[in-house]
């Protein structure tokens, strides 16, 4: 069959697989180009008109079911007098090819795994469809090591099921290890077969060794049908208990004893999977950290977080005060430039104006100044490239709230000098006959905040270290008087009745150290309270012997002795 080409209309790409009973291609379906498998059945079976109805049947029973962890049989057909089944290609590896490689899991890997399995099988079976092979070689690992399909669903009882019949004594072959005893003893079985089946090689994987391992099948058989494999706690450690019940229910001779479906097994591993995962968080959480370091880490965390808070709310108070004091005074001063510069403007007399900007571009005194005319056309400027021409102001990055006589904002010069931009018209008798532009630097103020924000950081960092000091050595003490009790108690524990704690205090763990004190006082020896009654033996004793010589001597006066 590796020599043909095509089967029906699938191109043959290559043999994927060969069994006693069929050979596996993978092949592409040019119809609706995707790649597939194709299970060919081999010629030499003994394949007659019968056998080929059934075949077909079992395989269109198959083709009804859609499940993720189930391979899809998307086809049959015949080759030759030879049925096949064109089924979902998948990248994966069989089970018995990673059991070879002595490959493991973690415990929670195996749950997964079985719930998916548990659940494949439930499906398949409430819609009538009975695999009756379960076994290493027809569950797919995934390429993510725990997703799982099922393959050779409804088909597995014409294609490989029946080669216990066929096996010679004395020969062992893969498919009867797993078989159920109901299927080992002829009997007529159900889907609680598969779960048997199932049983095995769950305990397979978690045991590292086959539930029923004898080579020879007629001590096989007898294994399968009368012993119970030995404890998993025999071969792995750490399974939980749990785990193991559950395996071993599915094991069990009789199928009534077992799971009834897949969905009680899929629900029972659920519980074990969560179990597992909420024991792995409490341990996550519960991990031991020692009081000091809890109490300086609560302590510091806390303090930063509210020191981070005030320290936004102080810088912000901080920035908004000191940009009003900048805008107020610039606003000022812009105005009052405004109103030295409407005379000149008016006259349009504009030499004073660019003496007086030019005195104040060399003191410094501006960043920027620039005065235009009514048409908007600069009259005198810092800089002098753009007299005579429309002013282009500074580009503004964020405006502040506008008044009627005063525009702020905050702006850019063109080498990148952040400034504060006043900008004010210049009046005479109410007509603008002019404008002002007036910048100054933002550098001092933001010099001050960054200042302040730097003061705020230093002074919540020593604030925050010395506060978790002070937490971790408050800590310190008290972790070290809790280890005297707990030392105290360890030993009067284990008898010593005379163990005392001489440390005392009035607060709350000098409390503890008092009443441990006072139960050990009211302890004697061997443990009892010294204030309990004493022991009554004697004393009944000494009654009991004196009833006894009371009633001797009756019976010698009645007896007539001396």
């Amino acid at each position: 069959m590796a020599d043909k080409k095509k089967i029906g209309r699938y191109e043959i790409q290559a043999v994927v697989g060969e069994g006693a009973s069929a050979v596996i291609y993978r092949a592409h379906d040019p119809e609706i180009d995707r790649t597939v498998a194709i299970k060919l059945l081999k010629q030499d079976r003994n394949i007659d008109e019968e056998y080929l109805t059934r075949f077909l049947r079992e395989a269109k029973s198959a083709g009804a079911i859609s499940h993720p962890n189930i391979v899809t049989i998307y086809d049959l057909g015949q080759l030759d007098g030879a049925p096949y089944i064109a089924m979902e290609y998948v990248k994966a590896r069989p089970l018995d090819a990673v059991l070879a490689a002595k490959e493991t899991f973690s415990v929670k890997q195996f749950i997964r795994i079985g719930i998916q399995l548990a659940k494949a099988l439930d499906y398949a079976h409430r819609q009538g469809v009975v695999h009756r092979d379960i076994k290493p070689a027809n569950v797919l690992l995934m390429e993510d090591g725990e997703t799982v399909k099922l393959t050779d669903f409804g088909v597995a009882r014409l294609s490989g099921a029946d080669e216990l019949q066929k096996t010679q004594a004395g020969t062992m072959l893969g498919t009867p290890r797993y078989m159920s005893p109901e299927q080992v003893a002829g009997r007529e079985i159900d889907g609680r077969s598969d779960l048997f089946s199932l049983g095995a090689i769950l305990y397979e994987l978690l045991a590292h060794r086959r539930a029923f391992d004898s080579e020879r099948l007629g001590l096989l058989m007898v294994q399968i049908l009368q012993q119970d494999p030995p404890p998993i706690s025999n071969f792995a450690s750490g399974v939980p208990d749990g785990l193991q019940r559950a395996i071993a229910k599915l094991l069990h001779k009789w199928p009534e004893q077992r799971f009834q479906s897949g969905e009680q097994l899929a629900e029972t591993l659920t519980r074990e999977l969560k179990a597992i995962e909420e024991a792995e968080d409490e341990q996550r959480r519960n991990k031991f950290l020692p009081l000091r370091l809890k109490l300086a880490a609560l302590a510091g965390a806390t303090l930063a977080g509210l020191f981070l808070i005030c320290m936004a709310i102080v810088y912000d108070v901080q920035a908004r005060m000191v940009e009003g004091k900048v805008l107020e005074s610039g606003g000022s001063l812009a105005k009052f430039v405004a109103v030295q510069a409407a005379l000149p403007v008016l006259g349009q007399n504009w030499l004073p104006l660019q003496l007086f900007v030019a005195d104040a571009r060399e003191r410094g005194s501006f960043d920027y100044l620039a005065v235009t005319d009514h048409r908007g056309i600069v009259q005198a400027a810092t800089d002098q490239g753009s007299v005579g021409k429309h002013l282009t102001p500074p580009v503004s990055t964020r405006e502040f709230s506008p008044a009627s006589d005063l525009t702020t904002s905050s702006a850019t010069l063109p080498g990148g000098k952040p400034i504060f931009l006043f900008q004010t018209p210049i009046l005479f008798h109410k007509t603008v006959i002019g404008h002002i532009y007036l910048g100054i630097g933002r550098e001092a103020t933001d010099r001050v905040l960054r200042s302040t924000l730097w003061l705020l950081t230093v002074l919540g960092l020593v604030s925050v270290l010395a506060v978790m000091g002070l937490s971790y050595f408050l800590g310190a003490v008290i972790a070290r008087r809790l280890r005297l009790l707990r030392e105290a108690l360890t030993a009067f524990g284990n008898g010593d009745i005379d163990r005392r704690i001489p440390q005392q205090g009035s607060d709350e763990i000098g409390q503890l150290f008092s009443a441990f004190n006072l139960m050990a006082d009211q302890r004697g020896p061997g443990g009892a309270r010294r204030d309990a009654k004493p022991n009554a033996a004697p004393a009944v004793v000494a009654e009991v012997a004196q009833i006894n010589c009371v009633t001797n001597a009756t019976l010698i006066v009645k007896m007539g002795g001396p």
